[in-house]
């Protein structure tokens, strides 16, 4: 989501280079998203398979995996499992000698079966510091005693550490902390060994578990988690962008939030002297908005930051309106210096040689109007006489609702001529009491005339969007956020 508030800027704009303006955005990425990402990249990975089939012993690591561990683990298929006597299992299910159940443990008798998971969980603990959290659910057997799952936890801390304006991923630890098994028994084959069954093995688990888990998981887990998070915090252009002295964006500060991951960017435009109205080096700060239910990210504007970047990327393309066009034939007619003073009528010679032109050579501004962003283009219309000798000058500004659109990694701004009004500026004297004749036709012009090509030459300066791995702003929807403080009357004309 794009989004654009305010009416003030939070800080005022930093150093800049010569023909260059630096522009002060946020882009966040959801909590949410970033659980479901981390998520699909362990499922992807399967970041489990690494603890099916092993055996689990009281002597921690020894582990080893079995190729073949049903019903029995057959000699010569393990190292480590070679030892088991496979009488220990008769004796067990006949129920002859409960103490058999450690030598059985010992011998490799326990087995990982299969592993489902892990859910992600990620718990904000501070504004440089969150803890991921894996849950995995395995599902063990001992021979053919007892089936189980269990349910254990795998936390991973992370932080994020600012060096000037460089943020580096630090993995604090990977860990499974003891005790709190969750046992759930699946089958059994002798009832009576059941209880001492699971006493045993609680036992067992508990010391080897985590040991088991940090050793078989976690380097997997934290390697593609540094990675995935390095890739969050690097936001590029999409490669069919102009180079890079055009648009480049830096990010700055990074933060913790209760809901987001929130990075203060900086974006370097291409910006000319005296394309962009001075601002004042101090503003009072606004709050952001806070993240739209449902969003995998957002990247947020103040409407100033926005209209800023529109004056440095507007460049102004003169219209020359045809003159077979009926509404500027009335136009001239009305405007034509012979038509405001008595005389003859305009021969079709001189009226020929006249030129009528549409100039807008500031760029449009956005604003508020309540929940609807609207657009503000300045502009004169232009009668020019016989070469040029002469001129009759209109100002006017129209309002449209402003459309947005992203598309090929840019950002578009139209306008709606259907929503659109215009306001006359200066215009001749000799038009008095004809002021609502001229309204309405230079209306009618700019709306059919002039708009449809206002729109194409907006969709050539596009704004282009960052884009970062796994998360793009193409096809994003542009919404003005409801924390906003815009003055009553900010779009009037």
């Amino acid at each position: 989501m794009l989004l654009f508030w305010g009416s003030l800027l939070c800080w005022g704009l930093l150093p800049q280079a010569q023909g260059q303006a630096r522009h002060l955005l946020f882009l966040r990425v959801s909590k949410d998203q970033l659980e479901t990402d981390i998520s699909d990249l362990f499922s992807e990975q399967r970041i489990l398979d690494h603890v099916t089939r092993i055996p689990v012993t009281e002597a921690a690591g020894e582990g080893v995996p079995i190729l073949d561990h049903l019903p029995f683990v057959r000699e010569g298929l393990s190292r480590k499992s070679s030892r088991l006597d496979l009488s220990l299992v008769g004796d067990l299910l006949s129920g002859k000698s409960l103490p058999l159940l450690e030598e059985l443990f010992q011998a490799g008798g326990l087995i990982i079966e299969d592993a489902k998971g892990p859910e992600v969980t990620l718990q904000i603990l501070s504004d440089s510091l969150f803890q991921v959290t894996l849950q995995t659910k395995l599902y063990l057997s001992l021979q053919r005693i007892l089936r189980f799952s269990i349910i254990k936890n795998i936390r991973i801390g992370v932080r994020l550490e600012q060096t000037g304006n460089k943020t580096r991923v630090a993995l604090n630890d990977c860990h499974t902390p003891p005790g709190n098994l969750s046992i759930e028994v699946l089958e059994q084959m002798n009832p009576f060994l059941v209880n001492e069954a699971l006493k045993v093995i609680t036992g067992v688990l508990d010391k080897t578990l985590p040991f088991f888990l940090q050793k078989m998981v976690c380097p997997l887990a934290t390697t593609l988690l540094n990675s995935l998070l390095e890739d969050v915090l690097r936001i590029t252009l999409a490669p069919t962008i102009s180079g890079p002295e055009d648009f480049q964006y830096h990010v700055t500060t990074t933060e913790l939030t209760e809901e987001a991951i929130l990075m203060q960017v900086q974006l370097v435009t291409r910006c000319g002297p005296g394309q962009r109205a001075p601002r004042p080096d101090h503003l009072a700060p606004q709050p952001l908005p806070k993240l739209a239910q449902g969003s995998m990210a957002d990247l947020a504007f103040w409407l100033e930051a926005y209209n800023d970047i529109l004056s440095c990327l507007y460049t102004s393309k003169e219209l020359l309106v045809d003159l077979q066009d009926s509404t500027a034939a009335a136009l001239i007619q009305l405007l034509s210096p012979r038509e405001l003073e008595p005389g003859p009528e305009t021969s079709a010679q001189s009226r020929g040689s006249v030129g009528l032109t549409v100039s807008t050579p500031d760029p449009p501004t956005v604003c508020l109007d309540g929940h609807t962003a609207m657009a503000l283009q300045p502009g004169s219309l232009v009668l020019r006489g016989p070469s040029n000798t002469s001129s009759v000058s209109v100002s006017w500004k129209l309002l449209s609702k402003a459309m947005f659109s992203s598309k090929n990694q840019e950002l578009e701004l139209q306008f709606t001529p259907n929503s659109s009004t215009v306001a006359l500026g200066p215009h001749p004297a000799g038009l008095a009491g004809q002021e609502e004749r001229l309204e309405a036709l230079v209306l009618e012009l700019l709306k059919r005339t002039f708009l449809p090509h206002h729109n194409e030459l907006l969709r050539e300066q596009g704004l282009p969007l960052p884009s970062i791995k796994g998360i793009s702003f193409d096809q994003a929807r542009m919404e003005p956020s409801e924390n906003r403080a815009v003055a009553s009357g900010a779009c009037c004309l």
